[in-house]
């Protein structure tokens, strides 16, 4: 278990948390990532699962907790897409900023990210938020 932790920390790491001039917190490439890459971000367990939290639902919880999803799940007209395990894990991936001109997509019902060119260190990468799959 120790050996295959490192293995992942020495050849699967590739993006850290930073200040965005974009928007907030951004996520950043900590190493070349070549196109095709879909590692930069853990692949999802079997058993995770976006739920439905109809806008309702969401107006009944604590400030704190909207901000939360507001800020970080997807949504659409009726419902926002919160992940089961709630907020007590942290997915990179939820730090993700929108571009027109994004260097990563969403596939897989927005299960898996998959570098669309060559990402160089220390560049930030962006996904079009109207490109993602609404994780159904």
């Amino acid at each position: 278990m120790k050996q295959r932790l490192l293995d992942e920390l020495n050849n699967n790491t590739y993006v850290i948390l930073r200040p965005s001039s974009v928007a907030g917190i951004g996520v950043f490439a900590i190493r070349d990532i070549a196109k095709g890459c879909r590692a930069m971000f853990s692949m999802p367990h079997q058993d995770d699962q976006w739920i439905k939290v109809s806008k309702r639902e969401f107006e009944l919880l604590p400030q704190h907790t909207q901000h939360l999803i507001e800020n970080y799940c997807l949504y659409d007209e009726d419902h926002y897409f919160v992940p089961d395990y709630g907020f007590k894990k942290i997915d990179l991936s939820l730090f993700l900023n929108h571009s027109d001109s994004p260097n990563i997509i969403s596939i897989q019902e927005g299960e898996y990210f998959e570098a669309i060119r060559d990402i160089k260190s220390g560049e930030e990468l962006f996904i079009n938020y109207g490109e993602i799959v609404d994780g159904e």
